[in-house]
């Protein structure tokens, strides 16, 4: 089993967390194998969602024969990347799929909150809602809620 801030995890703990709330999940990306497309998409009533989910980057390979080799790029510089990517994807759906709420799913780290907050004005200008997910189900996103 890998560790709470891969992305799989991250998907299963909010997919976890959607039917909690009564929410249908639609459909969930295979994410061990790096499927393209929507990580999640789940309806609850009129209400329709487009998640993009994002883990945290560790500090040495999954693939075995590098294992022992620590990487070069530092996990903070790495989840920048992965915010950027996630932001963009996020954008994505909202101009394929606009009748979709579109969230970006992060595990809740301290460099996660640290570029939310380098970004909000805009993230919030474009609908774009970030949830910063706990290994136990809960989030913070001050712009969007499983209930509402």
């Amino acid at each position: 089993m890998k560790p709470w801030p891969w992305e799989g995890n991250v998907q299963d703990v909010f997919a976890a967390m959607l039917i909690r709330h009564d929410w249908e999940v639609e459909s969930l990306a295979d994410t061990a194998s790096k499927a393209r497309g929507v990580d999640v998409l789940a309806r609850r009533g009129e209400r329709l969602v487009g998640a993009e989910v994002k883990g945290y980057p560790s500090t040495g390979y999954e693939d075995p024969a590098r294992a022992h080799e620590t990487k070069r790029s530092s996990p903070g510089g790495q989840a920048r990347t992965w915010f950027a990517k996630g932001v963009l994807a996020a954008l994505m759906l909202r101009e394929e799929q606009p009748e979709r709420e579109s969230l970006l799913v992060l595990p809740d780290t301290q460099r996660y909150r640290d570029l939310l907050a380098a970004t909000t004005t805009g993230l919030e200008a474009a609908q774009v809602h970030v949830v910063l997910l706990r290994e136990d189900g809960t989030y913070d996103c001050p712009t969007w809620n499983v209930d509402a």
